[in-house]
């Protein structure tokens, strides 16, 4: 953590002259290192401006000072000190080189301020000199060395970033959503076409004409088919109230929305973060998350996984490692939010961590922090997460990325190609406005796709809410849960490249509809995202669907492991509708004789059939059928007609 010791020079401002006489560098009988009378009158005028704290006439003596003695090094340190006071740092600096060339040895301790200047201000080369001029003077304070250590370390990191910059083009959004305001990016949608982000507003009383406190709504904008963003628009007062909001976050199947909230009469803390759903074209009314999530504490800059089971989001509660960690919440399986966890030593730091955002592939961290390896104040960093859930060490996104300036937040499309950060960037319209630029390679996170559609009722078309289900094969575990939207019927699932997905959508007096598929990278982007519209068949007699996540090893009836997935989908199908009586169909192409064909279409749906009676299902709910080569879904002209033709299916052949 970069801690900034302000070595206050002079004790405290109504000390001054003892702190001066403290020096120990009087001779025989004189005060100050000047001889001059005038500028010693000039200087001890200064010093009484500057206990009376009126720094800008203390400021015209200390000047007067050195025109009459340009050697007068109290009236450096003075002017360095009364310029400090009111943060003018480049000027302050200015006045405490010229009393440390003078003779650094009268006041040491000014060197490190010196330093710790350069530092702030950007200039790291001449900072870890006199960070190391400062480590080797004999009459250091030596209680700072652990600090020096670490300044140094930090000043050479940055020397080091300097000198191997990242590939960095930030291209402005747009006055469509720029302004002389300030804005904060919020949220991008899984397929970049919705943008949400804060503007804070400057406001002023209408009747006194007298400034009111900033106020912070959320807005909002579309992206059209040529990719121009909208005019930026507020929000309903649903999010946008009487007190701030801000840091929102949309989940990456938008159907979730997570968002900090100021002075609300339902509030537990000073902030608290309050979730809504998406309903059609509109959301729910937001509640508060609950005390599993908020608390007394403040509580903010909540992020939604791609699975929308976990939230990650800072707070300052008791516990943490540091003034504000990054803290993560998960939902059970029956909609109910925990109890917080920090996520460790690994991400969290002394300091303060912000902004966190887990980008959709679920393994990769970013977030803001004062208290790592860094270029300022505040860094942007990343965590990968690796398979046993353990959090790698930060890595500091590198500069120009991250500079002397405050970097409070960074998003990356699905792709992983593409950030987006708030910033003060030159080009900007504003204070803070919002760039997009093409992420480094190094810096990326894994890359990943979705898929969207419309899910309907096959009979009627009429749209309808269901629950998707996004299974990894290798391992069987369910990685994405997701459902429609109830008055649309539209979804988007987030997929991973270069895995063997499962899908599967289910609705009560519904048959599931089930597929796999493996994208690489590449293969979907936002330009040509994977599309696929679901049709539901109801419970009726007849109705058939077609087991795709049912497989079976190469000429053989011997069920592969990743058969399960699907297979428990089936079991749970004809547990909670104990009424309906379902055939297992095995069918083949037409390689092979028409007899080998029959026999291993038989033996396959026995297996099935077999697998299910061993589970529990009841035999009279059952039955099986092989149709071998007999019943093809289309040609077998190609191999990828042939591969639709060898199939297990599911029919329902009796209701009792």
């Amino acid at each position: 953590m970069r801690i900034y010791i302000l070595l206050i020079l002079f004790i405290g401002i109504f000390q001054f002259k003892f702190a001066i006489n403290s020096f120990g560098q009087s001779k025989s009988k004189e005060e100050f290192t000047s001889t001059s009378k005038k500028a010693i009158k000039s200087f001890k005028r200064a010093l009484t401006f500057f206990e009376a704290q009126k720094f800008n006439e203390a400021m015209v003596d200390v000047d007067l000072t050195l025109d009459a003695d340009s050697t007068f090094i109290e009236a450096y340190l003075l002017g360095g000190q009364i310029m400090e006071l009111q943060k003018k740092n480049s000027q302050s600096l200015y006045y405490y080189r010229k009393a440390a060339m003078i003779n650094p040895d009268f006041y040491p301790n000014v060197l490190y301020i010196i330093a710790s200047k350069e530092y702030e201000l950007g200039d790291y080369k001449n900072s870890y000199n006199h960070y190391l001029q400062y480590y080797n003077h004999p009459n250091k304070d030596k209680r700072l060395n652990t600090q020096i250590e670490h300044e140094l370390e930090q000043s050479e990191f940055c020397l080091y970033q300097i000198s191997h910059p990242l590939n960095f083009n930030p291209i402005n959004i747009g006055t469509n959503i720029n302004t002389s305001q300030e804005e904060y990016i919020n949220s991008i949608s899984t397929d970049e076409n919705t943008l949400i982000f804060t503007r804070k507003m400057k406001k002023v009383n209408e009747v006194t004409q007298k400034s009111m406190p900033d106020e912070e709504d959320f807005f909002i904008s579309y992206k059209d088919p040529n990719g121009v963003w909208s005019f930026a628009r507020a929000m309903s007062n649903q999010f946008n109230t009487h007190g701030n909001e801000g840091a929102m976050n949309i989940s990456p199947d938008g159907i979730k929305m997570v968002f900090t909230a100021s002075h609300r009469d339902d509030g537990l803390g000073r902030c608290d973060i309050y979730i809504s759903y998406r309903k059609g074209n509109g959301w729910t009314t937001p509640v508060n998350m609950g005390p599993g999530v908020n608390g007394p504490s403040w509580d903010s800059n909540p992020c939604l996984s791609s699975d929308g089971k976990s939230m990650y989001y800072v707070s300052n509660r008791s516990g943490g490692l540091g003034n504000s960690d990054i803290w993560m919440v998960q939902m059970d399986e029956y909609g109910i939010w925990g109890n917080a966890q920090n996520l460790g030593n690994n991400v969290n730091s002394k300091g303060s961590e912000m902004t966190p955002f887990i980008h959709p592939d679920g393994q990769t961290l970013y977030f803001s922090s004062n208290g790592h390896l860094g270029m300022g104040n505040y860094d942007l960093y990343m965590c990968k997460r690796d398979k046993n859930g353990k959090w790698s060490s930060p890595i500091n996104l590198g500069y120009p990325l991250n500079d002397k300036e405050n970097q409070m937040g960074i998003l990356i499309n699905s792709r992983g190609d593409l950030a987006y950060i708030s910033s003060q960037q030159n080009g900007g319209e504003g204070k803070y406005d919002i760039f997009y630029f093409e992420l480094d390679t190094h810096i990326r996170p894994n890359p990943v796709n979705y898929m969207k559609g419309i899910l309907v009722d096959e009979q009627t078309k009429k749209p309808i809410k269901a629950a998707f289900e996004l299974f990894d094969l290798a391992t069987n575990t369910m990685i994405i849960q997701s459902e429609s939207d109830a008055a649309t019927g539209s979804f988007m699932v987030v997929i991973p490249t270069n895995s063997s997905l499962a899908l599967n959508v289910n609705k009560e007096g519904y048959l599931f509809h089930s597929e796999n598929f493996k994208l690489e990278p590449g293969d979907y982007s936002v330009q040509k995202p994977y599309l696929k519209n679901v049709s539901l068949k109801p419970l009726k007699l007849d109705q058939t669907i077609v087991l795709n996540n049912v497989f079976f090893a190469t000429l053989s009836f011997d069920l592969k492991p990743e058969s399960e997935v699907e297979l428990k989908k089936v079991m749970d199908l004809l547990i909670n509708n104990p009424t309906i009586i379902v055939e297992i169909g095995g069918h083949t192409d037409d390689v092979g004789s028409e007899v080998d064909n029959q026999k291993l279409s038989e033996k396959r749906a026995k297996a099935v059939y077999d697998y299910l009676v061993v589970k529990g299902i009841k035999a009279n709910q059952l039955a099986y059928k092989g149709y071998g080569e007999k019943a093809p879904f289309t040609e077998n002209s190609s191999e990828e007609g042939r591969a639709l033709n060898r199939r297990t299916e599911l029919k329902i052949i009796g209701i009792k």
